[in-house]
Order: C-alpha cells, then sequence, then structure tokens
C-alpha cells in the first residue's frame, strides 16, 4: 500500500474517532488497523499530532480561577480539532524547527511556551515541553537522541535490536519499548517513568538501579536516588504533556519558578516570606494572569502588572 494510500486511511481514520469518540465497535477497528501495520501508527500520530497541536498553547481558555490549596483538581483534557485539511501546516504553529545536521542527526526546537510531538520515523513519539532541544539520529543497531536543553518525554516503539538510548548531561537513559521524560536542570536530570522500565548509565555512579513505572530518578554528578511516584504524583509530574501545570501543596516559590519557564512575563514576589505559601490546583502553563489572580483570591494578595512582569505583594 502506499503511503498517500496510508495517509487518506489515517485522516478518515482520526475523523471518524472525532465524530464518534465513544463508539465500542469503532475503537475495536481502528486499534486493528493501528496495528496491523507500523506505517499506520506512524501516519495516525503524524495526522493526530498536527490536528490536536496546531493551535498554541497560549490561546486555550484558562481554567476556572479559583485555586484552593487543600482541594486538588485533576487536569482536564480538552482540545479545539480544527479541519483536517489544514492539519499539515499545523506543526510549524506549534513552534517546531527542525533541521539536518551532520551524520544524519534531526534537531527539534521548541520556544518559551512552546511544545512539539515528533513522530519518529522508527514510530517512536516524541514530546517536547518548553523551551527545549532534541537531536535524533535513528540508526540500524542504535537510536540515539540527546536532550541539548529542557525536558521530553519518549515513548518508544519497542524494537528489541535497537535500543532507543537520550543522552542528557552526565546520563544515558535506555529503553527498548517504554515511555518516559528526562528533564535536564542546572546541575541534575531528572526522569519519571511512566510505563516499562529503564536502566541509567550515569558518570561516577556505579550500579545504578533500574528504574520502574510509576518511580523517579535524579541524577547528579556524583550521586543518583530513586523515589517511588504515587498516582497523583505521578500525575502532576506529566501534567505538561497536556499543556497544564498542576500543584499540589507545593511552594509557590516552586509554582513561581515552574510558570517561569513558560512564560517571558515572569511573575515575581515582592517579599520573599510569599515563597512559603502552599498552593493547589491546576492551571494553563501559558496563563500565569489566571494564576495570579487566583493567588490574589485565595490569599488576598496584591497583584500588579509591570511591563515584563506580574508582581505579587502581600496584603
Amino acid at each position: 500500500m502506499s503511503a498517500d494510500s496510508i495517509e487518506l486511511q489515517a485522516s478518515r481514520w482520526l475523523a471518524s474517532r472525532d465524530a464518534r469518540p465513544d463508539d465500542p465497535d469503532l475503537a475495536s477497528a481502528f486499534d486493528q488497523w493501528l496495528h496491523a501495520d507500523i506505517r499506520h501508527r506512524v501516519a495516525y500520530l503524524k495526522l493526530e499530532s498536527n490536528w490536536r497541536r496546531g493551535d498554541k498553547l497560549r490561546e486555550l481558555r484558562p481554567l476556572d480561577r479559583g485555586v484552593n490549596p487543600d482541594l486538588l483538581r485533576p487536569p482536564r483534557r480538552y482540545w479545539t480539532l480544527a479541519t483536517a485539511a489544514s492539519a499539515a501546516l499545523l506543526l510549524i504553529v506549534a513552534g517546531i524547527f527542525f533541521a539536518n545536521t551532520h551524520w544524519g542527526w534531526q534537531r527539534y526546537e521548541t520556544r518559551v511556551g512552546g511544545f512539539a510531538r515528533i513522530v519518529l520515523e522508527d514510530g517512536s513519539v516524541v514530546d517536547l515541553n518548553t523551551d527545549s532541544e532534541v537531536r535524533a539520529r535513528i540508526g540500524t543497531h542504535r537510536r540515539e537522541l540527546r536532550l541539548v536543553r529542557g525536558e521530553g518525554r519518549f515513548q518508544v516503539a519497542h524494537d528489541q535490536a535497537r535500543p532507543f538510548v537520550v543522552s542528557a548531561a552526565n546520563a544515558d537513559v535506555r529503553a527498548v519499548g517504554t515511555a518516559f521524560a528526562v528533564r535536564l536542570r542546572q546541575r541534575q536530570v531528572d526522569v519519571v517513568v511512566s510505563e516499562g522500565t529503564v536502566t541509567i548509565d550515569a558518570s561516577h555512579v556505579a550500579h545504578a538501579p533500574p528504574v520502574h513505572a510509576g518511580e523517579a530518578a535524579v541524577v547528579l554528578p556524583d550521586r543518583m536516588s530513586v523515589q517511588r511516584l504515587e498516582a497523583q504524583q505521578l500525575e502532576s509530574r506529566m501534567a505538561w504533556t497536556t499543556g497544564r501545570l498542576q500543584f499540589r501543596g507545593d511552594s509557590l516559590g516552586d509554582a513561581v519558578e515552574e510558570f517561569n519557564r513558560y512564560n517571558r512575563r515572569h511573575l515575581r514576589l515582592a517579599d520573599p516570606t510569599l515563597a512559603e505559601l502552599r498552593v493547589g490546583g491546576t492551571f494553563n502553563a501559558t496563563d500565569p494572569e489566571s494564576f495570579a489572580a487566583a493567588l490574589a483570591s485565595t490569599f488576598n494578595l496584591q497583584v500588579a502588572h509591570d511591563t515584563d512582569a506580574i508582581v505579587l505583594r502581600p496584603p
């Protein structure tokens, strides 16, 4: 079957699933088609990602502005679907840029506040978070990716003969068929595994334990630690893949730091003691104004809008 025919089938499946999302017979038939050929999966995921992620995250309507540090809500998944005819153009709008580099490497990058979903030629999927860069080379014996900055989630297509390795700073995260996220910080690498198991090869760390689904690892220059995550913690750690930030009793200082990753207009605390306040709730990552309004309502804070910042002051 030609590539054009597969893409046409994928577009029909996408339209059918959008029109009849709760049809069990349709879901069963679609699942059979999707797994019949790896080319089906690649074509469908490319079309779906372009369609669902085309609009800029800033255009998402804000969540309820109310925030309650004690009553925490799970994130809602909702995306406004555009027409299939424009889907091929939308990936550009999402803020992704790619170019060939030397020796078969591909470069993918997002701006501040951007998001990109990349379907690699082996069928693996990379979700790239705000202000991030990854380089990929899919070879005959090995699938190599380098996280240059930022954060990415990797949903790995099973291929026992070709290990999938993500390098970030001094750590190599290796998987065969699994899903995990890697974040490169200034002095550490964070790894969160949502499916399967990964191994981590870190310089100066001997006998690093495997990291299983529902666990998170922190890799420092001289050591590595692994901890088990509760279901809600895992949900919060992965909320960015839906364009959200989710807090569950986090300090306001940490919440502000997270928001500032996604926005050029930063939140700023006029009084350092405000950083110790505990907050909870689910918010659009690129809507700091709604977050500030929720804080003002809940804690009676004063909000001042400067040219380059949103300043939070005590009552």
